[in-house]
C-alpha cells in the first residue's frame, strides 16, 4: 500500500528543529570506551532534517502536538523518500529525566511525568555515512481526566509481527476484568488487528515502501460508564532488501538489531554477518571475518568485556542486563566458557523462539526472559511462539518447571502487576535457556577445536564428524520411535495419525518412563537430521540447572488440556529431577565431558535421585513435595498460579525446532 495514504493530522510543524552540522562520534551503548570521533561533514545541498521532506531531504521528525502528563507520546524519525537513515541516537536535553528506552531506534515512546518543556536531540547518519543532528520539544499540558497509558517497541520493519498493550495505569488489577476493551486504527496504511476486544493487540505491520506512521487506538470503558482513549503511533519502516535465498525470510524475519558496542572491533562483521534480511547460504561469514570467541580467548575463560563485544540488541537495556547477568549469576564460569563456541549473542525482542544457529555460530535470545523492570518489559513483543498450537488433537499434554525449595522458580508476574525482579530472579529462565542454546554451540564446535580452527571454513563446515549428539546415538540411545514420531507433530507440525491421536496420558507414560530422556523435547528430531540434537541440550540443561544452582525440574504427562489452569490439571504420570536416574546419568556424563570438559571429575555423581510425583494429584499440588510427603496439600498461592500461567505459553512452544545446517 502506497504510503503517501498515511495522514498525520496529529503531527504537525509544532517542534523545534536545527541541523547541527559537528563531529560526532558513534554511540557506545553504555560502554566505557571512548568513541571514536566522525570527519566533520561538509554542509551542501538542501537541510537533511526539518519539519517537512522537500527536495534532497534526509529525514523528517514527527512530534505530537498535544502532550499530556502522564500519557504515552511518540517520537519519531522518518527518513524521507529515496533516502536511508542508520545508526540512530536520542538523547534527552531537557525536562524531568524520561527513560529512553529504546534510545538506539527510529521511534521513541515517553511518558512525561508532569507538566512542562522537554527536549531531545538526535544524531543519524545517512546512506554515504555522513552523522547529521538535529533537535526537538514537545511540551507536556497538565494531566487529564484519563489514566490510559500504551506501551509497547515503537518502530518495527514492514511485515513484522509486534503487540501493542493497553492499561488503566492508577487502577487495581481486578478492575481490568470489568472493563470493556477495543482497538481500532486512527490513521496509516491498514493494518489487520487480532483480539481487537482484549488489553493486548497482536498484528503484523502493513507493507510499506516508505517510512510511515501507524496510529492505533484503545478505548476502554467500564461498568459504571466511566470512558477512556488512548493513541499510540508506530513507525513502520520498509525492511532491508531480502536475499533471494535469504536465511532469515518472510516466513521468520530477523529483526531489527544493531551491535551493542560500536567501537567493537567485531561491530561491522556483527552487522553483516549475524542476522540480517539479505543474509543467504552464498554470504554466510567464514570465521576469518567473524572467529567463534574461543579462538580470540585461546580457549581461556572469557572476559564479561570480551563477551560484551558481540552482543547485538534491539534496545540497549537487554545487553546491559545481559551483562549483568554474567557478572552477577556466572561464579562459576560456565556461561563464559559456552559462549566460547560462539561468534555473537544476539537479543531482540521479536526473537521468538530462541535459538542457536550452526550456520552463523550465533545464538538468538528472547529478551522476555531478561527484563528486570516493567519499562522493559514494555519494549518486548508479546507475539506468541508460533509452535504454540502444534499437538492440540492429541489426547496428551506434558507439564514442565523449574524449582527451588519447593516453590516455582523462572516464571513470570502477570503484565499488569508492573512488577520488577533481579538478576537472581532471571537464573531459572535464563539461565536455564542459556544452558540449553550453548550446549547446542559447543555440540557443533567442541572447545578441544577453538585454538586450532580453520578461518577460511564457516561454523558448521568446522563441525567434526563424532560430535556429542552423535556419540550419545551411537553409544547409549534413546529407544521409543512413537516418541520421535509424536515429537515431529509437537515440534514440527506434522500431522497427528489416527493411531497417535488415540493414545493415552497412560501410554505415553509407559513410552516415556522406560525411555532414557529427561522431557519430550529430547525427541525433536525433523526428519532429514542425522541425529537429534535436542536430547544433548536438555540432559545438560537440567543438570547444570541442579549442580550449580540447585534448581530441579519437574516434569509429567496429564490429559490433554486447552482452556483452563496448568495448575489444575491431574498428574498422570511425573518426576522431580529425572536427570538423576541412574540410567540417565552415564548420558548425561557423556554430553558433559564433550561439552564441558572444564567440569571435574565425578561431576554428575552429584545428581540428586529423582522423586516421583503423586499421580492423580494436580500439578499445582505437586508443586510443594514436602506437604504432600507429610500428607498435607498446599494450595497455590495467587502468585504461584500467576507464575504457572505464564509458563503455559512456553511449555506449548517449547524451544527451538529450527533446522540447523548440516555439514
Amino acid at each position: 500500500m502506497n504510503a503517501n495514504r498515511s495522514r498525520l493530522a496529529a503531527y504537525g510543524p509544532a517542534l523545534f528543529l536545527s541541523l547541527l552540522l559537528a563531529a560526532c562520534g558513534g554511540g557506545g551503548g553504555g560502554s566505557s570506551a571512548t568513541p571514536t570521533p566522525s570527519p566533520t561533514p561538509t554542509p551542501s545541498g538542501p537541510p537533511a532534517l526539518g519539519p517537512q521532506c522537500q527536495s534532497g531531504s534526509v529525514a523528517r521528525l514527527a512530534l505530537p502536538t498535544a502532550a499530556a502528563a502522564g500519557r504515552n507520546q511518540e517520537l519519531a524519525l522518518l527518513a524521507c523518500s529515496g533516502a536511508q537513515i542508520d545508526s540512530v541516537q536520542w538523547r534527552q536535553t531537557g525536562g524531568t529525566t524520561l527513560s529512553l528506552l529504546s534510545a538506539r531506534s527510529p521511534a521513541l515512546s515517553v511518558a512525561p511525568p508532569q507538566a512542562g518543556s522537554y527536549s531531545f536531540s538526535v544524531e543519524f547518519t545517512d546512506a554515504a555515512g555522513t552523522r547529521h543532528t538535529g533537535e526537538a520539544a514537545i511540551t507536556a499540558n497538565a494531566a487529564d481526566a484519563s489514566p490510559m497509558l500504551i506501551r509497547g517497541e515503537p518502530s518495527v520493519w514492514s511485515g513484522g509481527k509486534t503487540s501493542l498493550r493497553a492499561w488503566i495505569d492508577s487502577f487495581a488489577v481486578a478492575d481490568y476484568d470489568k472493563a470493556t476493551v477495543r482497538w481500532s486504527q486512527v490513521e496509516g496504511p491498514a493494518t489487520t488487528l487480532d483480539a481487537t476486544d482484549s488489553w493486548r493487540v497482536i498484528f503484523t505491520a502493513p507493507s510499506v515502501t516508505q517510512d510511515s506512521l501507524v496510529r492505533l487506538r484503545a478505548t476502554a470503558t467500564m461498568p459504571d460508564g466511566r470512558n477512556w482513549t488512548q493513541d499510540f503511533s508506530l513507525l513502520v519502516q520498509p525492511g532491508p532488501a531480502m536475499a533471494a535465498q535469504a536465511l532469515f525470510d518472510s516466513s521468520d524475519p530477523a529483526s531489527r538489531v544493531y551491535p551493542y558496542l560500536t567501537t567493537s572491533a567485531h561491530a561491522a562483521a556483527l552487522r553483516d554477518c549475524i542476522y540480517r534480511p539479505g543474509l543467504d547460504s552464498n554470504n554466510i561469514c567464514t570465521m576469518a571475518r567473524l572467529p567463534v570467541l574461543g579462538q580470540e580467548t585461546q580457549g581461556a575463560l572469557p572476559t564479561v568485556d570480551q563477551v560484551m563485544a558481540r552482543v547485538m540488541v534491539s534496545n540497549d537495556w537487554m545487553a546491559q542486563r545481559f551483562e549483568a547477568f554474567l557478572r552477577e549469576q556466572d561464579a562459576a564460569g560456565d556461561f563464559r566458557r559456552l559462549l566460547n563456541a560462539t561468534t555473537a549473542i544476539v537479543i531482540g525482542g521479536r526473537v521468538r523462539p530462541a535459538f542457536y544457529w550452526s550456520g552463523t555460530g550465533a545464538i538468538y535470545l528472547d529478551a522476555s526472559y531478561l527484563w528486570t523492570t516493567p519499562q522493559e518489559r514494555d519494549t518486548v513483543s508479546e507475539t506468541p511462539d508460533p509452535r504454540a498450537d502444534y499437538g492440540n488433537d492429541l489426547a496428551f499434554a506434558t507439564l514442565w518447571r523449574y524449582v527451588k525449595n519447593n516453590q516455582s522458580a523462572g516464571g513470570r508476574s502477570p503484565v499488569l502487576e508492573r512488577a520488577s525482579r533481579s538478576t537472581a530472579d532471571l537464573v531459572g529462565a535464563l539461565g536455564s535457556l542459556l544452558y540449553h542454546e550453548l550446549t547446542h554451540a559447543n555440540d557443533f564446535l567442541p572447545a578441544r577445536l577453538h585454538t586450532v580452527l580453520n578461518g577460511s571454513l564457516r561454523v558448521y563446515q568446522a563441525t567434526p564428524a563424532n560430535t556429542a549428539s552423535e556419540m550419545l546415538r551411537a553409544q547409549l540411545p534413546f529407544k521409543s520411535q512413537a516418541m520421535v514420531d509424536l515429537g515431529r507433530v509437537q515440534f514440527f507440525g506434522e500431522t497427528a495419525s489416527a493411531t497417535q491421536r488415540a493414545y493415552t496420558p497412560t501410554d505415553i507414560a509407559g513410552f516415556f518412563s522406560t525411555d532414557v530422556v529427561t522431557d519430550d523435547y529430547n525427541y525433536s528430531w525433523p526428519s532429514g537430521q542425522p541425529v537429534p540434537r535436542e536430547d544433548a541440550a536438555m540432559l545438560a540443561e537440567e543438570a547444570l540447572m541442579q549442580l550449580r544452582h540447585g534448581i530441579v525440574r519437574d516434569f509429567a504427562i496429564t490429559p490433554q488440556f486447552l482452556t483452563g489452569a496448568s495448575a489444575d490439571q491431574p498428574v498422570t504420570w511425573g518426576q522431580r529431577g529425572r536427570v538423576g536416574d541412574p540410567a540417565i546419568k552415564p548420558r548425561v556424563a557423556l554430553v558433559l565431558a564433550q561439552t564441558m570438559p572444564w567440569l571435574p571429575a565425578g561431576f554428575v555423581d552429584g545428581l540428586a535421585a529423582p522423586i516421583q510425583l503423586k499421580a492423580g494429584r494436580t500439578w499445582g499440588e505437586n508443586l510443594d513435595q514436602a506437604a504432600l510427603a507429610s500428607g498435607q496439600v498446599r494450595p497455590l498461592s495467587a502468585k504461584e498460579r500467576a507464575l504457572e500461567a505464564d509458563l503455559d505459553s512456553r511449555r506449548r512452544g517449547a524451544r527451538n525446532a529450527r533446522a540447523e545446517l548440516q555439514r
